[in-house]
């Protein structure tokens, strides 16, 4: 009997399997095509030039984040010989035409064609996933591909009497689990989701009296044992920064807003107009309960990451994007509910679609032209409170040039020293193959590791850092025995100074 949240009529079956899929295939292409064009012309991110910068060094794990999207940068660049930042994409972008395809076969193996046709469109129309997790280079990309394939396997174990009774397919769920493990710390939400499905589901009850679960996961914790290793030696760093993330700004005080607040900023990421169906097919399957598998399935899956990194937000912080792995599991009940809806409804979607397709790559060419060329006058950044928020993207190479012309680096034993790790990631992506980068402040992220400061005492230095962070010579004079100044350095964009730039030379390092 179909749930009145699932309406059900013959128009699903409207579009056969075979052109279902081909439709599906027209999709993965056309969003691939879009995003080798946005990855093309849009410039190096924040993040993408840190990872860029730490990933020339292979490591088994790194202290932000479990090492396979790292992996994947530095073995992509020195198969190439070469840190274009568009080749460096390229793989991110390959795995997000995998996840499109992963997340139709899902949609599809669970509730038919239709709903796996609805599951990719939605997918590559939430820019979180289609934008900026299917393109650039973020460690949620390979992270979303593995949770996607595990859910996939595990629903073909789970959800075929019969067909799944071979251990080999519970091997390959516990690798691909282990790769998203290895991808993000969420891995492990998502193996607690498995296990919530199977403990509240009979037939699944009846997987844990076998020894296919464990082997799973036997083979998951096996893909980790790289990151526990890096951090038995690190004394713990990656576990302890991120159980600490969640409890920054919060005080201890209870914030009775923060989960609004938090889910009107997931909202952004997924647009309003995706994110709330989303959310009402969720808490529709969840009331349902496990009697209907395919559904509770995607519920136990998508129900940890949004419950528990919203939930930190009523006594600390969280950002959007740490929801989003839960997210991905709830569109393909939207999905079922777009292929059995009446015909008008249909049309509406496929209406909406169009729109927010065309509005989505208007605003990726605006916001690259900003970013670029600071196409927006002075009056019209007041929209955003003076502030142009493109500036992150606004490329550092006008840096390299300013050394040359003054000589510098004028010997072999100088690094460059900047005040937050920000800073440091776009230097180190710039000059990181030539020179040492330190970053010189209490939250240097992996630069600890990359460049111990211990390694380079009594060396000269290049600080560069924003004003306030360079101008402090009682706490510059602890760490250097001379100091002298040089003349600023400023990025600028549309004849504005975009980032405030000053440079001082330094000697006689003491870390």
């Amino acid at each position: 009997m179909q749930s009145p949240a699932f309406p059900h009529s013959e128009s699903a079956g409207e579009i056969k399997a075979p052109s279902a899929a081909h439709w599906a295939l027209a999709v993965v292409a056309l969003a691939t095509i879009a995003r080798i064009g946005l990855a093309a012309v849009l410039p190096v991110g924040v993040d993408e030039a840190y990872s860029i910068g730490i990933a020339r060094q292979f490591s088994l794990s790194y202290f932000d984040h479990p090492p396979l999207h790292l992996w994947l940068v530095g073995g992509w660049a020195k198969l190439w010989g070469s840190e274009d930042l568009l080749l460096l994409r390229l793989p991110f972008i390959a795995l997000g035409a995998l996840s499109s395809w992963l997340i139709y076969a899902l949609g599809a193996r669970l509730f038919g064609p239709v709903a796996g046709l609805w599951s990719m469109v939605l997918f590559n129309l939430a820019p979180v996933f289609g934008l900026a997790h299917g393109a650039l280079i973020f460690p949620d990309g390979p992270l979303i591909a593995a949770a996607l394939a595990t859910a996939l396997v595990v629903a073909q174990i789970v959800l075929a009497p019969g067909e799944g009774r071979r251990l080999g397919l519970w091997a390959l769920a516990g690798l691909l689990a282990g790769l998203a493990l290895l991808s993000k710390y969420h891995g492990v939400l998502l193996v607690l989701g498995i296990l919530l499905f199977l403990v509240t589901t009979r037939e699944g009850r009846r997987w844990l009296l076998t020894p296919g679960p464990w082997l799973a996961a036997g083979i998951a914790v096996a893909c980790f044992v790289p990151v526990l290793v890096w951090n038995g030696q690190h004394d713990w760093a990656s576990f302890a920064f991120q159980a600490g993330r969640g409890r920054v700004g919060g005080g201890g005080d209870v914030r009775p807003f923060g989960p609004i607040e938090s889910l009107l900023s997931q909202a952004v990421y997924l647009l309003p107009w995706i994110a709330v169906p989303l959310g009402w097919f969720l808490v529709s399957g969840l009331v349902s309960g496990p009697n209907n598998a395919r559904r509770w399935l995607l519920v136990c899956l998508a129900l940890l990451p949004i419950l528990v990194f919203t939930g930190l937000t009523l006594t600390g912080r969280g950002l959007p994007h740490w929801q989003m792995p839960g997210w991905l599991f709830a569109i393909p009940l939207l999905g079922e509910a777009l292929a059995h809806a009446g015909r008008i409804t249909r049309r509406i979607a496929v209406a909406v679609a169009v729109i927010t397709a065309l509005g989505l790559a208007a605003l990726a060419t605006v916001v690259t032209m900003q970013a670029r060329w600071g196409s927006f006058d002075a009056q019209t950044l007041q929209l955003f409170g003076g502030s142009d928020p493109t500036d992150a993207l606004l490329s550092w190479e006008a840096v390299r040039p300013e050394l040359l012309k003054r000589g510098l680096p004028a010997d072999d034993r100088t690094f460059i020293g900047t005040f937050n790790w920000v800073r440091a990631g776009e230097l180190n992506a710039l000059f990181g193959k030539q020179l040492p980068v330190l970053c010189l402040c209490s939250d240097a992220r992996h630069f600890d590791y990359l460049n111990p400061p211990e390694a380079y005492a009594g060396w000269n230095a290049i600080l560069i850092g924003m004003p306030g962070h360079i101008d402090d010579d009682a706490a510059l004079r602890e760490k250097f025995a001379a100091l002298a100044p040089q003349e600023d350095i400023s990025l600028s964009k549309a004849g504005r100074v975009a980032v405030p730039l000053r440079m001082r030379l330094a000697s006689g390092f003491r870390p």
